[in-house]
């Protein structure tokens, strides 16, 4: 497996406008070769790191032969790790799943006001 010819990756900070092979610094080949070639994908082949985060928020990443969870995992955490902001891009939680961890008070009950009667910590 081979990434595309003719292009090197930087060894600068990774931004949205930079080309997707920009990601091969923080990318396994095996997520790298199938991201960038979208098999069997209903979308154009992403060009920058930007289009790859916004495949990554809208979740399309899954459409892509080839990249299953672990996959996927992978480059959300590569673009984490290449300094991009991940959190600025709204996921919609899945179907049957919390947003907020297990265990956390949910929007719909919030957490009662502590009794004014008890120390407080």
């Amino acid at each position: 497996m081979t990434a595309r010819t003719g292009r090197v990756p930087h060894h600068g900070p990774v931004t949205p406008q930079c080309p997707v092979e920009c990601l091969l610094t923080v990318l396994s080949f095996h997520c790298f070769n199938p991201l960038t070639r979208a098999y069997d994908a209903p979308f154009a082949e992403p060009r920058t790191v930007g289009d790859v985060v916004d495949l990554c928020a809208s979740r399309q990443l899954r459409k892509i032969r080839g990249l299953g969870p672990r996959r996927i995992s992978e480059i959300e955490a590569a673009l984490v790790l290449a300094g991009l902001n991940l959190a600025g891009h709204h996921k919609r939680p899945r179907a049957g799943r919390t947003a907020t961890r297990p265990g956390a008070p949910s929007a719909a009950h919030p957490r009662e006001d502590p009794c004014p009667q008890e120390p407080q910590p």
